[in-house]
Order: C-alpha cells, then structure tokens, then sequence
C-alpha cells in the first residue's frame, strides 16, 4: 500500500504547525500584551498578579504564600488559594533570572502552549490517524479560544495542557490496554488536578469507565488496572497533600479554592439582576463580616470554612431560585447568555484585549458546531468518547455548583479542537473520495473520441 502523505511526515507537520504558531504567540505577546499589566486591577489584586507574584516569591525562598498580603503588608501567610502546578512553573524560571511579565508570558508560550498544540496532534493520531492528528494540531494552534489564553499569566494554559496529554493517554490505553497504560493515566489526572482541582473529577468521568470497560480484560484485571491508577495518582498528590496538612491548623488537602468561588458567586448580586450565573467579589465580605473575620484575626482554612456554611446557607434560603441561576449558567458557558457584555466584562476584569475576547467569543460558535458534528461522527465508528466528554462533564459540574464565564471553558478547549478536527477531517476524506472516485473519471472511449 502507497504511504499517503500525511502518513509519511506527520512528525515535520506537526511540528511546523506548533513553531509557526509559537511564532505568532510571541508576536501577539510582545504587540498586544507587553502593556496589559498597567491595568490598575490586575497590578494591585488579580489572579494574573497572584500567580506572577507567588513565583517571584516562591523563588525567593519565602514559600507558598499569599502574595497580595506579602505585597501589602510583609507578612509571610501560608496559602493554598489555588493548586501549586503554574507557581510551580513560574517559580522554577524566576529562580533562574526570569522575573518579569512579559518573560513568564513567554515561557508560558514557548513551555507550555506549544506543547499543548503538539499533544493535541498526538490525540488526534491516536483517535483517527496521522492526517486527524495533523489537522488537530492546526486546529489547536489556531482556534482563538486556545490562543487567546497566552498572554494572560493565568493557569488556563496549564489546564490546557493536561486535558490534551489526558485525552491522549487515555485513547492510547482504550486502544492498546496495558497496566502501564493505567499508570500514565493516574499520573496525567493528578497533575491536571494540580493545574485546576475540578479535573480531578475525570477520575471517574474518564480513568473509571475506561479501565472497567476494557472487554478482552477479566474483572481482576480490570480493578488491578483501576487499582494502579489509583495509587500512581495518589503518589503523586501525596507529597503536597501532606505539605498543606502540615502547614495548616484546619485540614486543607489539594487547595482552597472552591469555597471562595462557591462564596462569589452565591449572594443576591449573582442570583438577581444583570450578574445572575457570574460572580462578585463582594459576596465574600458579607460572609466573612458575619463572623467577625479578617485576614488579620484568622488563616484562610477558618475563612474557607465561614464562607462554605455562609454560602450553603445562602443557596439552602433560595432554592426556589437556584433553577434559573443554573440555566443561566449553562448559557454563559457556551456563549448565548448577553454574550457581547460578557466579553466586555471578561477582558477587563482579566485584563485581556477586548477585541480578542470578542473573536474568541464569535469563533466559539463555530468550533462548538463542528465539535458537535465530530463526536456524532465518533459515536458512528463506534470509538469511544468518553475521554472526551469526561472532561466537557467535569467543567458542566463546576458551572452548576459555582457559576460561569469563559476561563472556565479554557480547560476543555482542546477537546472542542479535537472534536472540531474530526468533523474537518471527515470533509477532507469525502472530498478525496470524490476526486479519486472512478465513476467522476472520463471513460476510456470518451477519451478516444474527444481526441
């Protein structure tokens, strides 16, 4: 059989596509980001400011601590606001010199992005071939809701990052299952949930299913498989889970995140009004002022928790409300709830270009599309989706519970690119088909004659 092209250079394309499209990032980065951080905003609070400042400061040896009270006070107060895998990222460079914005973007991009669109490549080979995987690398480099990340000094990119290597492990083991195949896969899912602590619900939305389904495998096999996953995944979370145990008085396991999302976005200014289903900082005062607590008089695990019962409280007094809430939810995350205000009030309150929010925005619909035609034309070759819609449901949970705007989609990005680049793909093979279709040829008497 005749090598096709794709099968013959998938290693140089992909490859082209991720340092053509690194080269576009950097020009991005140094014409429309190099100035972002002069937003007031982000300089003096944020969550770009947080983890900028928190590499800096890991790297200066004072440890995994809130930076903005570092910046404001000079107080060294342990933290856990979010999981450790970006600082971690950025504290390794700023130990080595490179302290700056502009150069934690570039990393960002050079690092962590490009590999991304590389992973990206991989997946698509493993659930279609080398031609998928060529055009899921292009479509990774060049969908602006992936690219629109760089430039930002925000996790999303890590999370990008460890869906994509996720959805490629975990296709690598549904096709070829191996015990060393369940290991990458625990060994994946805790480093995603070390880039956002709401992936590690693909434990049971994609590990699980995957291992239990495996059909030429008896069921000892099977649950030794879940079994080693499991325990690959807790070596790894192992060592920082004790870490935070032992630096805090109230029990504090991967981050502390979630109560202070939880708290934003459950109060009267998230669930009536023109900011029902996004959040609001202000709803973190009235919880704690309840209490009597600040940030002089308590640790954040005592804080985490007053916001916790104050916002279960909120929710448990309207539950009448909370069906609208939720369905507002579900509308912000694909974009069709006052999508134009969202943009705006995304790009400012992250410090994004505004016209990058709205290209990201418009393109969405696109990609979601073509990656609502590609799972269905997956589901018709009988390939697994799962490793898939894992992620899609794990990010459709955090929404409901918390509330929605587009850095939430960031994680699941590379999966509407995959899926898009099915549906692309599919396009590809019919318009082949019909080139090289033998009843489109002239026959060999037409020829005679018409000569």
């Amino acid at each position: 059989m005749t090598e096709t092209w794709s099968e013959r250079n998938f290693w140089p394309a992909v490859w082209a596509i991720a340092l053509a499209m690194l080269g576009l990032r950097l020009v991005f980065i140094m014409v429309w980001r190099a100035d972002a951080f002069s937003n007031d905003y982000v300089v003096t609070y944020g969550d770009s400011l947080f983890y900028h400042a928190a590499g800096n400061q890991l790297a200066d040896g004072l440890g995994w601590i809130n930076p903005w009270q570092y910046i404001q006070t000079g107080e060294t107060v342990q933290a856990a606001d979010h999981p450790p895998l970006y600082i971690a990222f950025l504290g390794f460079w700023s130990w080595l010199g490179f302290e700056g914005w502009v150069e934690h973007m570039v990393l960002t991009a050079v690092w962590i992005s490009t590999p991304m669109v590389i992973m990206c490549g991989l997946a698509g080979r493993e659930i279609g071939g080398r031609r998928l995987g060529i055009i899921a690398a292009l479509v990774a480099a060049l969908y602006p809701n992936i690219w629109a990340w760089d430039g930002t000094v925000l996790s999303e990119p890590v999370a990008m990052l460890t869906v994509a290597t996720m959805v490629y492990v975990a296709f690598r083991f549904w096709r070829r299952p191996s015990m060393s195949g369940a290991v990458w896969m625990g060994v994946v899912l805790s480093f995603a949930a070390f880039a956002r602590a709401e992936l590690l619900l693909m434990s049971v939305l994609v590990v699980m299913p995957l291992v239990l389904r495996v059909r030429d495998w008896p069921w000892r096999n099977r649950l030794a498989a879940l079994v080693i996953a499991g325990v690959s995944s807790m070596a790894v979370l192992a060592p920082w889970v004790a870490f935070n145990l032992s630096r805090f008085d109230e029990r504090v396991y991967l981050s502390e995140g979630f109560q202070v999302t939880l708290a934003t976005s459950t109060c009267d200014k998230t669930y009536y009004g023109d900011g029902i289903g996004y959040w609001n900082y202000d709803c973190i005062g009235g919880y704690l002022d309840e209490v009597g607590l600040t940030r002089d008089n308590s640790e954040q695990p005592e804080r985490s928790k007053a916001l916790l019962d104050g916002s279960l409280r909120y929710i448990g007094d309207h539950l009448d409300r909370l069906p609208v809430v939720v369905a507002v939810r579900w509308l912000r995350i694909v974009g069709l709830w006052k999508p134009a205000a969202q943009a705006r009030t995304d790009a400012m309150l992250e410090s994004r270009n505004q016209w990058v929010t709205f290209v990201a925005q418009a393109s969405g619909y696109v990609f979601m599309a073509l990656a609502a035609v590609g799972a269905a034309q997956l589901r018709r070759r009988r390939t697994s989706i799962v490793p898939l819609v894992g992620p899609l449901i794990a990010v459709l949970i955090t929404i409901t519970i918390t509330f929605a705007q587009n850095r939430y989609r960031a994680s699941i990005e590379p999966v509407v690119a995959i899926l898009a680049a099915v549906a692309l793909e599919s396009m590809v093979r019919g318009w082949f088909a019909l080139r090289d279709d033998p009843e489109d040829q002239p026959s060999p008497d037409s020829v005679s004659q018409t000569s």
